[in-house]
């Protein structure tokens, strides 16, 4: 059930339509650096086990998670895209929303995720998150984010212009080249998911930017 805009941007942004062909746009699209972003979430994560994966989509990064030998959980808001992952892993795999995770208190040693802060409620993302943790557990939340520097914004605009133009050519993935440079702008995931981590009671909240400062990866861990 759709009950905010950021639930109604994810489905109209991933489809049936377009499952398919995601792992091949994510990779191009980000000239190469969603994979080295997934490696800093593995890096941040430690050694934390097992893993809950939120917005698993496709299972890129489950794969990764469980190639290092990690026991690792799916959790995506889109049936096409849990029908990928299928393909991909033999994890136990669900289709539900971050804000209600159908999970235990204290069943996961970390929860990951990559491009989900932004269309979700932030607070109820974190309340869920301590809900499942063990104490000692960790969270590492990584999503593009809407860079500080003016030259770094004319790039932006300049690559974003050029994406909405490649949209007219993509009919799968028009909406999104349209739409998310203005989802990415209108949110504040990186201060809000720190603040409310914080209040919380979460501890060692940090936040590093990446590639120049349009992707950001947030953890925590709880004592």
């Amino acid at each position: 059930m759709l009950v905010h805009d950021g639930h109604a941007s994810s489905r109209r942004f991933f489809t049936s339509a377009n499952a398919a062909s995601y792992d091949r746009v994510a990779k191009y699209a980000t000239f190469g650096q969603d994979l080295k972003w997934k490696r800093h979430i593995m890096e941040a994560l430690g050694n934390h086990n097992p893993v809950l994966e939120l917005a698993c989509g496709t299972g890129v990064l489950s794969s990764m998670l469980a190639l290092s030998g990690r026991s690792v959980v799916g959790l995506d808001f889109t049936f096409e895209y849990l029908r990928e992952s299928m393909r991909r892993l033999g994890i136990p795999l669900a289709q539900g929303t971050a804000e209600i995770l159908p999970y235990r208190d204290g069943c996961f040693g970390a929860i990951v995720s990559s491009y989900l802060a932004k269309y979700v409620e932030i607070d109820r993302l974190a309340e869920e998150c301590w809900r499942v943790l063990r104490p000692g557990g960790a969270v590492v939340f990584h999503d593009f984010a809407y860079p500080s520097s003016p030259s770094m914004r004319h790039l932006w605009a300049a690559y974003f212009s050029i994406l909405r133009l490649c949209g007219t050519f993509i009919p799968a993935w028009r909406i999104v080249f349209q739409e998310l440079d203005r989802v990415i702008k209108e949110s504040r995931w990186e201060s809000q998911l720190q603040t409310l981590l914080l209040k919380k009671g979460f501890r060692a909240v940090s936040c590093k930017y990446y590639s120049l400062g349009t992707s950001a990866i947030v953890s925590a861990q709880k004592p």
